[in-house]
């Protein structure tokens, strides 16, 4: 019974988590979300605009919330958020590069979402600003 409760909660708080992102971040449209998919846009040359990435894999991630909540899709579900996951991961550490946001002492913003080469210079800079603090 233990073994059950405990799969039942790691499958409430991944469907939570999902339909989160989907909800709030995906779904309405957040200005930081629609950079995000804008540059996974330009990375396959337009072939998929920006809403249609958005909005499409916050379908997705509601697919898989409710597959993870019925518990003969469980097992399905899992499988599709490994899956999603590891899809998410790759394209953040190949598309969109690693995040790395520094800010000057005077306010101005370094970058999000930069290269690794992009993300040292931009530490170096800021060195030069002043007092580099990470956000």
């Amino acid at each position: 019974m233990d073994k059950r409760l405990a799969l039942l909660a790691i499958r409430l708080l991944v469907s939570v988590n999902l339909l989160y992102a989907a909800i709030f971040l995906k779904f309405a449209g957040v200005p930081g979300s629609m950079t995000l998919f804008t540059q996974m846009s330009q990375t396959v040359h337009g072939l998929v605009s920006q809403p249609v990435f958005r909005l499409g894999s916050g379908v997705f991630e509601t697919v898989i919330a409710v597959l993870l909540l019925i518990p003969k899709t469980a097992r399905f579900g899992a499988r599709l958020t490994v899956v999603w996951m590891t899809a998410v991961l790759l394209s953040h550490i190949f598309v969109l590069g690693y995040g790395c946001s520094y800010r000057c002492s005077h306010g101005d913003a370094a970058g999000c979402h930069l290269s690794p080469a992009d993300a040292q210079a931009s530490i170096g800079a800021n060195r030069e600003c002043g007092t580099a603090a990470p956000i």
